[in-house]
């Protein structure tokens, strides 16, 4: 596997997403904490999609250690990820009640 950090055109996708999401986590909201781009469709298993905004979202790391701890690392789907993304605002809300 190549390295991400010295990949010029993932270091630009990386921050375009950020960007885009406003340095901001997407599940928690969460900004001004490191954040990562997560890849919805897999970076292992998805080579074209590897460098399409569409295909990032901002996540802080506690978020994205969350994600990966349900979901394994690699080989993971967008769909993988709506359904965390459900799966924590579920418990958001029943921990509301």
């Amino acid at each position: 596997m190549q390295n991400r950090l010295k990949d010029k055109k993932h270091i630009k996708w990386a921050k375009e997403v950020k960007d885009r999401d406003n340095y901001t986590c997407q599940i928690c909201n969460k900004y001004n904490v490191y954040l990562h781009s997560h890849h919805l469709n897999s970076y292992d298993l998805f080579k074209d999609q590897r460098y399409l905004l569409e295909n990032g979202i901002t996540l802080c790391k506690k978020c994205h250690d969350m994600f990966h701890s349900i979901a394994g690392k690699g080989k993971n789907t967008k769909f993988q990820f709506e359904e965390f993304k459900q799966f924590v605002i579920l418990i958001k809300k029943i921990a509301k009640e």
